[in-house]
């Protein structure tokens, strides 16, 4: 494969064995990264010719493209965008693709999983080949979408090759970096003496000094030979000073002969950009027809269709046009192109080319341009829409400052919080003051959450919209919930008057926390959840939501829990909310501990830490490491849960976070046999319980973890005491699994008969509910104080249905121990029931959950925000581990059959 090209056979070996990679599935990155002229757009061309059979998609990036949210997406995805395509979670591409739709709140990780969803979908059609020339001018919505593509290329029948600059100012370097790192990277070197010769025919010492002038470049080199053309002679001494000129002369110069019309037309094509149509290019030149003058600048080599032939080219000739002149041009583009009913997003960058004119057009543009970028997930862009219209200015200046201050609090903008506070002491009220208060707090939760409280009341006070006012209502209990240290300020906002679903949320967990009746917990719970209402106007990427889930849990309902967090996950999937994950997985973590799977529990826990991770949200780690924790102790993987909690808490010290990871902190340094830090931690959730009221055994686990290091250590008589507690909360609360939990822990701390039969009423109390772990622990305890006391015969019996309830709960903590007192109990043990399933990680348990549940492949990679390939290769391992064949299989061998536990 030549292609005419000069010393390239390594590039195009490379480009070869990346569009071979995409016709066999094996998708792969490669960057073409030199310096301007260096001929990577050459390579690039050699490249659409290769790919015979596939979809090619190209795109060129200009400085233009900057200002125009995902511009280089629309270059490469519009024509091929078709509505059967975008299904599933493809459909979320619309947002970028469809001019009528609308955004999510988390828009930006939606987009990009719909964006790669739909060149998937596309790959599966045929082969695709995106090639996109000139990244390093990309505008940076577009060039995340292409690293996160390029980071799930396996399996893919795709290809991308891009060329970038190095170093180029301005260019989006990190994200650059990132593409990069998942790339072969190809760096195309100057001609040598023997590919100078094949292009320029010039004596020797004349040649040298041609490649001394350009380094061996061969754009520069072909200027070079143009302008020498036709001279018998020329000297080194005359070429050197010829090369010294570089390009911009050239160009001139090219210019001239061919008429006043042919350099109109030049500069506006320059300023349009290569998808200006010939009437725009008449339009904004002045013209009464443009195609006669384009067809020359073809012929002379300046353009190439709509394009000019390089890039260096075009900036030339934006070179020559004098600063006031360009602007105004650049303001006849933007008049052309919304005259042509083009998108915001891609007339706003010509009105940042222009200056402040009180145009109210301007502002129009912009800001429409800067509700396309926030809804596409786009911020840092559509603050510099709004900044831009304010400029101009706008005849609502207050409302579009308050659009960019409460974008640039989003982006971190330092800008943000002054322009707020500026705009409140300006005499902003009603629903605008609520706004800017709010978006105070979301700047200040951070950093000083009592005065992000403090904005938040009044944010409550100033809003007049009923679904604003709820949404504020939510998110100021929900901040007084981490920060009141005794619960009253909580408690006085939400009992006041007529309660909305969001105070109705907040008494249900309160009420779970502090110990209310079950019955009662239940009513409120469903109050508060308000037949979906509540998720519907609050959403899943809120505690508020999450806490009902919890209350439900806590009040031992492990189906109207599962009825609720089943809506969430529904209401992620269809959203594509990623920032939801971190709310639906934790509440899921915890329901697997207490009523599911605790293998699942852990997949699901993981799977929230990981979008938290990756949107930076360090506060929240420690939650979702807790309950990962909480199931690896199960899992039996200790030394992973301490990594998880074994840490210091930073920001989430004091806050309503702190008891759940200290719990499970204290559990873990408890079988570490770390008895003095355990206790220390547990004592402390004790205390920030008790400061709030919190009765519940079941809130934090506190007084039933610290009775297991009080009776480990030799204090059985505080042992009682705390169980004591819990036990006569436990019947206040009419939860008899709370009241076994106590029951099992007391019997820690007795001895004898008197044990056996604390145990045997642990078990009684835990039979008829859904907390099947606790059951089998408690089941494991009696079946080791009997045969302690020597009836062995006896103790087989609770022992097998204990290990029976660790098969079905997937707690290898709880088989291990039962497998060792049935071993002492003289029992023949079945091990058969613990392999194969115990040897799956979480990721593969969580992909086979979701198939035995009949997902197809591609639902489950949509599901997880993973590839289809990371499915296969987690499906193919679990068909291994299991022994079994294929996917019908699955449900009975993880269990499931009969088995009415979510996923």
């Amino acid at each position: 494969m030549s292609d005419g090209l000069l010393a390239r056979e390594d590039e195009l070996a490379a480009v070869g064995r990346t569009i071979d990679g995409a016709m066999t599935g094996t998708g792969a990155v490669l960057v073409l990264e030199g310096p301007a002229g260096i001929g990577k757009t050459a390579v690039l061309e050699a490249a659409r010719s290769r790919a015979s059979g596939a979809l090619v998609l190209s795109a060129r990036a200009s400085e233009l493209d900057r200002g125009f949210g995902f511009g280089l997406v629309h270059q490469l995805l519009d024509r091929v965008a078709k509505p059967e395509l975008m299904t599933g979670a493809a459909a979320h591409a619309s947002v970028v693709l469809d001019p009528a739709s609308s955004g999510a709140e988390d828009a930006g990780f939606a987009v990009l999983h719909g964006l790669y969803w739909l060149t998937a979908n596309l790959a599966e059609q045929q082969p695709v080949v995106l090639l996109a020339d000139d990244l390093h001018w990309a505008d940076v919505p577009s060039l995340r979408f292409l690293e996160y593509l390029a980071r799930r290329m396996d399996g893919l029948r795709v290809a991308l090759i891009a060329t970038t600059r190095p170093s180029e100012p301005g260019a989006a370097q990190e994200l650059l970096d990132e593409l990069r790192a998942s790339a072969e990277v190809v760096r195309p070197r100057p001609l040598d003496r023997e590919a100078a010769a094949a292009l320029l025919d010039l004596p020797g010492s004349v040649l040298d000094a041609a490649l001394e002038v350009t380094g061996g470049n061969p754009l520069l080199l072909s200027v070079l030979g143009r302008e020498v053309g036709g001279q018998d002679v020329v000297s080194a001494e005359r070429l050197a000073e010829i090369g010294a000129r570089g390009v911009a002369p050239a160009i001139e110069r090219r210019l001239r002969p061919l008429g006043a019309d042919a350099v109109a037309a030049a500069r506006a094509a320059a300023v349009l950009g290569e998808r200006a149509t010939v009437e725009d290019v008449a339009t904004v030149a002045q013209l009464s027809s443009a195609a006669d003058a384009l067809d020359r600048l073809v012929a002379a080599d300046v353009l190439d269709g709509r394009a000019f032939v390089h890039p260096l080219v075009r900036a030339a000739v934006l070179d020559t046009i004098p600063a006031g002149e360009r602007a105004e041009l650049h303001r006849a583009a933007a008049l052309r192109l919304r005259e042509r009913g083009l998108r915001a997003g891609a007339i706003a960058p010509h009105w940042h080319a222009t200056e402040p004119a009180g145009d109210a057009r301007a502002v129009a543009d912009l800001c429409a341009a800067a509700k396309e970028a926030a809804a596409e997930g786009a911020t840092d862009l559509a603050a510099d829409h709004l900044a831009r219209a304010l400029e101009e200015p706008p005849e609502d200046r207050a409302g579009v400052a308050l659009e960019l201050a409460e974008l640039e609090v989003r982006a971190q903008r330092p800008a943000g919080a002054d322009r707020l506070r500026e705009l409140l002491r300006g005499g902003l009220d009603g629903d605008a003051a609520a706004r800017a208060h709010a978006a105070l707090a979301n700047h200040l939760v951070h950093t000083d959450p009592a005065a992000a409280v403090v904005e938040l009341e009044q944010a409550t006070e100033d809003a007049t919209d009923p679904t604003l006012a709820l949404r504020l209502e939510a998110a100021l209990l929900e901040a007084l919930l981490f920060v009141d240290p005794d619960g009253s300020r909580l408690r006085a906002r939400f009992s006041a008057g007529e309660p909305s679903l969001a105070a109705l949320a907040a008494a249900a967990n309160d009420g779970a926390l502090r110990g209310m009746p079950t019955d009662e917990l239940v009513a409120l719970a469903e109050r508060a959840l308000g037949g979906g209402e509540l998720l519907a106007t609050v959403g899943p990427a809120s505690s508020t939501w999450n806490l009902v889930t919890h209350a439900l849990r806590f009040a031992e309902d492990a189906r109207g829990a599962q009825r609720a967090l089943e809506a969430g996950d529904r209401a992620v999937r269809e959203q594509g909310l990623l920032a939801a994950t971190l709310f639906v997985e934790q509440s899921w973590g915890y329901w697997h501990r207490d009523f599911g799977s605790v293998a699942l529990g852990a997949a699901r826990s993981r799977s929230g830490l990981e979008a938290i991770r990756a949107q930076g949200l360090v506060t929240t780690v420690p939650a979702l490491s807790a309950v990962l924790a909480e199931n690896l102790v199960e899992l039996d993987k200790l030394e992973e849960a301490a990594a998880e909690v074994d840490t210091d808490l930073g920001a989430a010290a004091g806050t309503f976070i702190e008891p759940f990871v200290l719990t499970i902190r204290g559990r873990v340094r408890l079988l570490l046999r770390r008895y003095d830090e355990a206790e220390a931690d547990l004592r402390r959730v004790v205390a920030f319980g008790d400061a709030r009221g919190w009765a519940a055994p079941n809130a934090a686990f506190g007084r039933l973890r610290l009775a297991e290091v009080l009776a480990a250590t030799g204090r059985h008589e505080e042992a009682l005491e705390l169980m004591e507690h819990d036990a006569a909360a436990a019947l206040a609360a009419r939860r008899p699994g709370c009241l076994g939990m106590a029951l099992r822990r007391r019997a820690l701390a007795q001895e004898g008969d008197e044990a056996i039969a604390t145990l045997r009423e642990a078990v009684s109390a835990l039979e008829p509910t859904a907390l099947r772990r606790e059951l089998g622990w408690a089941l494991h305890d009696l079946g080791a104080r009997l045969r302690i006391r020597g009836d062995r015969v006896e103790a087989r019996e609770p022992l097998r249905q204990a290990l029976d309830l660790a098969a079905r709960t997937e707690s290898a903590l709880l088989a291990r121990h039962t497998h060792n007192e049935l071993e002492a109990s003289g029992a023949r043990l079945r091990r058969e029931r613990l392999e194969g399933v115990e040897a799956l990680t979480p990721a593969e348990r969580r992909v086979a959950q979701l198939a035995a549940e009949g997902l197809t492949n591609r639902q489950i990679a949509e599901t997880l925000w993973v590839t289809l390939k990371t499915v296969e290769v987690h499906l193919g391992r679990s068909y291994t581990k299991l022994g079994i064949g294929g996917r019908g299989q699955l449900a009975s061998a993880l269990g499931l059959e009969g088995d009415a536990r979510a996923a």
